[in-house]
């Protein structure tokens, strides 16, 4: 289900802020090239006053952001139009006074245009709320687009994932049928895993799925499969995207150990900082050798962009290839 989307969130969001920083300038400078006085001396008050009035009204929002957001759109749109409209009229109050004690206007020229500005800033924040459930209303159908475009890369996960561990049983039948069952059965716990509806899981159910797969993996390469995992500072319970780390894995042995005659080196290191999650997954790696079977695995690519359906920008996915070594590295914020 697409997490709903808020008026307020998307206000007090970086992007909505800067947004009503640059329209409270913009209708600064448009004021004061219709008021009468030096243009900037009055562009400097107005924009003193406006953005005053903004971060007045934006500090109040803050406070009472949880009591805003349990309310429907339209009171939610309600309410941040009225606590624009108190920031207004209480700064029409002070301002004036302020300015007259600290001598940059006039004291005769003192004028508390209360309703004027009360009107102009309802006029601005109706409109300005207006644009913002527009801004927000497309997030909320951007989101819909990747969740249906992550179900889809997932479909094409699961017959890959199926394809391989099925033949993975299947060879191992062959090699070494007393062992045909326990195999099996760890073919039911890893289809059930990979067929899964879930979007998110724990970290330690995707950790043990993988250790899964290489078990399995392991009957057919034996000492050729070697795996090392270094965990630092994880508890298990942290979420992550479901089917990110295993088909990384899957790569690794597809691509380094199954070619390789000697075998190859896998290395999954993940820590924790904070609420920073780091997965970095290594493998010895010799370009000269081709996989055993074309399109065995998923590619890099799909990966990346399941990531960057879940956290925009702000996960970091690094491929590094040496001469012997290929690295896959992912910082998640948690």
């Amino acid at each position: 289900m697409t997490p709903r989307i808020r008026l307020l969130s998307a206000l007090l969001s970086e992007r909505g802020i800067l947004a009503l920083l640059v329209a409270s300038q913009l209708f600064a400078f448009l004021y004061s090239l219709i008021i009468s006085g030096p243009f900037w001396q009055s562009l400097g008050l107005v924009s003193l006053f406006i953005h005053f009035t903004s971060f007045l009204s934006l500090t109040i929002l803050v406070v009472i952001r949880r009591f805003v957001e349990t309310r429907s759109d339209l009171v939610e749109a309600g309410i941040l139009i009225l606590v624009f409209v108190m920031a207004t009229a209480l700064t029409s109050w002070f301002f004036p006074y302020l300015f007259t004690l600290l001598g940059w206007i006039d004291e005769a020229k003192v004028e508390i245009n209360l309703w004027r500005n009360i009107a102009m800033c309802l006029c601005i924040m109706t409109i300005f709320a207006h644009f913002l459930a527009i801004f927000t209303d497309n997030i909320r159908k951007v989101e819909a687009l990747s969740r249906a475009e992550l179900e889809a890369l997932q479909a094409r996960i699961r017959p890959h994932f199926l394809y391989n561990t099925l033949n993975t049983v299947a060879e191992l039948i062959h090699l070494d049928p007393s062992n045909a069952e326990k195999s099996a059965l760890a073919l039911a716990d890893l289809s059930r895993a990979a067929m899964s509806t879930q979007s998110v899981v724990r970290l330690d159910d995707e950790i043990q799925m993988c250790k899964a797969y290489l078990d399995l993996e392991r009957w057919r390469f034996a000492e050729r499969l070697r795996d090392d995992w270094i965990l630092e500072n994880i508890i298990g319970d942290e979420r992550i995207p479901a089917l990110i780390l295993q088909p990384l894995v899957e790569n690794a042995v597809s691509h380094a150990v199954e070619p390789n005659p000697s075998g190859a080196d896998i290395k999954i290191s993940i820590h924790r900082a904070g609420r920073i999650l780091t997965i970095v997954i290594a493998n010895s790696y010799n370009p000269t050798l081709q996989p055993t079977h074309q399109g065995h695995g998923i590619g890099l690519s799909n990966i990346q962009r399941r990531l960057a359906l879940y956290y925009e920008p702000s996960v970091d996915f690094e491929v590094n290839a040496s001469e012997d070594s290929f690295t896959v590295s992912i910082c998640i914020p948690l």
